[in-house]
């Protein structure tokens, strides 16, 4: 640099030090001196340093940037050779790129086009045919085109499974469990003609009432219920639970060597009190709590062992969930006990005994853990018209014979079924598939009175 040469050079050259050609170049075109040696030479070093840049640009693809770059090339030298081809090839890739943005939203708009027509086919039953005006587009690869095809698939599936069962329905008599397919057909495909047909038909079954051979269910509205929840086990209710031998009528009929009225387990604002029977010799039943004898009475507390009788009939209590007063009386691995269950002769080794809620979930906190469950959670909750359930995080309706479902009831019946179905978002079931749980999709519970 030449102690005569403008202030702006050595602002120029620090710029090019740095690879700030642009700001260089800013700086040389604003000069006052623009005719001064030092600053031509200068411009012609920038600019020729813009064209190579420019260069590695297009062999990027950045034609926006190429063009940009030789244009502020062009106004510090001129432009000659293949850096003038290069400034045309520019601007026709770019024209080119433009012209492929716009067929692309284009195709993308027909695509929502047809994806639209498509559902408004499947909304009128009509799945082949929307299925078909897609599969044109199929292998466009779109995300969108994927998703509307799994979705009318998945619920062409839906429909026609619904359609057998509320047929099947029909055909039983049952209108309960009809009118809820119906609905689920309705749901999917309002417009199709099956379900102007199901109508009618279910019309038909409702005006002669329902079918003789189909028994009526009923609601749990009474703490006095005792039921059975596959899966689960004995549901009782009520807060004072005799327990004793299954030859005696009894809360808790138990398999095993013990008396008729061998214990009574009392529920307070505390907790569960287990209360010693006499014999008929006046002497206190056989009782031990954590291997310790027991002959009145007993506060139970959470994980404590019960031993009836003489035999290792054993069972541990459990307060699962901090708060709530709803406890398990389950066998312990090695006992000789068993819950009956009267109506039908067959064993349990869990009771609940319910006070406020019972939780059935896929993890802690829960009282009930059943790790396939395709929901968050099944809830049993006693209100003031009786016992309710509630499903969260998935789908549930009950299949109740003799009863029309309505969307509203929560009642639990006895009989009924509770179809529980999994709505999981991609993230769940990524979460499912590292944890490497088996999840069900579907999960049927069915309620019995004992």
């Amino acid at each position: 640099m030449g102690w005569l040469d403008p202030l702006e050079c050595k602002v120029a050259r620090d710029c090019l030090r740095q690879g700030q050609l642009e700001e260089a170049a800013r700086v040389l075109l604003r000069s006052k001196n623009r005719e001064h040696r030092a600053v031509r030479r200068l411009l012609v070093e920038v600019g020729q340093k813009l064209m190579a840049r420019a260069f590695r640009e297009a062999e990027a693809g950045q034609w926006e940037l190429v063009i940009k770059t030789l244009d502020i090339a062009g106004q510090c030298t001129a432009l000659e050779g293949e850096a003038l081809a290069l400034q045309k090839h520019a601007v026709q890739a770019l024209a080119e790129k433009k012209r492929e943005q716009e067929r692309e939203l284009e195709e993308q708009a027909k695509i929502h086009e047809q994806v639209s027509e498509a559902r408004r086919l499947a909304q009128a039953g009509e799945f082949t045919l929307a299925l078909e005006l897609l599969a044109r587009w199929e292998t466009q690869g779109r995300r969108e085109l994927a998703a509307a095809i799994e979705e009318i698939r998945l619920g062409q599936r839906r429909f026609e499974m619904a359609v057998r069962a509320c047929e099947e329905a029909l055909e039983r008599g049952d209108e309960g469990l009809a009118r809820h397919h119906w609905e689920t057909l309705r749901e999917i495909a309002r417009q199709a003609p099956q379900v102007k047909q199901l109508a009618g038909k279910l019309a038909s079954l409702a005006a002669r009432g329902s079918h003789p051979a189909v028994d009526r269910a009923r609601p749990v509205q009474s703490r006095s219920e005792k039921m059975l929840m596959e899966g689960v086990g004995m549901i009782l209710l009520g807060e004072e639970i005799v327990v004793g031998s299954s030859r005696e009528e009894v809360h808790l009929p138990i398999l095993g060597r013990i008396h008729r009225r061998h214990a009574v387990l009392l529920r307070d604002r505390q907790g569960w009190q287990l209360v010693v029977c006499r014999d008929k010799y006046g002497e206190p039943c056989p009782v031990e709590v954590d291997g310790h004898n027991v002959t009145d009475v007993y506060r139970l507390e959470d994980g404590n062992v019960v031993q009836l009788g003489e035999d290792r009939c054993r069972w541990r209590f459990r307060l699962p969930i901090s708060g709530s007063l709803t406890a398990l009386w389950e066998a312990l691995p090695d006992s000789t006990g068993s819950v009956l269950v009267p109506s039908t002769g067959e064993t349990v080794r869990r009771a609940v005994f319910f006070v406020d809620e019972l939780s059935i979930r896929p993890h802690a906190p829960a009282h009930i853990i059943r790790g396939n469950l395709p929901c968050q959670g099944l809830i049993l909750r006693w209100e003031k018209e009786g016992l309710h359930w509630d499903v969260q995080g998935g789908s549930a309706w009950a299949e109740i014979p003799g009863v029309t479902w309505i969307a509203s009831d929560r009642c639990v019946y006895l009989p009924s079924r509770l179809v529980i179905e999994a709505q999981w978002d991609e993230a769940e079931r990524l979460g499912h598939m590292f944890a490497e749980r088996q999840q069900l999709d579907r999960v049927t519970l069915i309620f019995r009175q004992c």
